[in-house]
């Protein structure tokens, strides 16, 4: 484990660049439906330095968590498991069901991003009807065709 980690809380993108000091693609840049570009920003924070960063925002009774990014030096110690662990145990989110929607950017690997959300207990989503109760069909299947993945925790259907 790094000493000195701290998680800090950003309310914007603008918030998030400003804390990284430089511009920063937004979700939807990225290629995440556009509702993730009003996410709320958990920053991971090593000696005074942004290494890390990943969204939330609740809708309803679902949180929609994502777009995770870990600075090339910090890769490869566990701070990506460490902060969407971070995240989705903290007391604004313990309590949603969680809404996932991996998208293998930015040097990312859908191998490495299925591991992470499985070990925190995420299921894939099949198909449509797993999904019903939080977004249309249209964009369930424009996740899809952009050769995203849904995923959900504490699903029951």
């Amino acid at each position: 484990m790094i000493n000195n980690t701290t998680i800090s809380l950003v309310l914007s993108h603008k918030d998030l660049e400003s804390m990284w000091q430089k511009k920063l693609p937004t979700p939807s840049d990225k290629g995440y439906p556009p509702v993730f570009d009003s996410m709320i920003y958990w920053v991971l924070i090593i000696d005074d330095t942004p290494c890390g960063y990943t969204g939330s925002m609740i809708i309803d009774n679902f949180a929609f968590v994502g777009n995770t990014y870990i600075d090339k030096p910090y890769r490869g110690k566990g701070l990506h498991s460490l902060l969407l662990s971070m995240r989705n145990n903290s007391l604004m989110l313990k309590d949603f069901t969680k809404i996932t929607v991996l998208n293998p950017i930015e040097d990312s690997h859908m191998t490495h991003l299925v591991k992470v959300v499985s070990r925190l207990g995420y299921a894939k989503v099949n198909s449509y009807e797993c999904v019903n109760d939080i977004m249309d069909s249209s964009t369930y299947d424009s996740i899809y065709c952009n050769k995203q993945e849904i995923w959900r925790k504490n699903c029951e259907h």
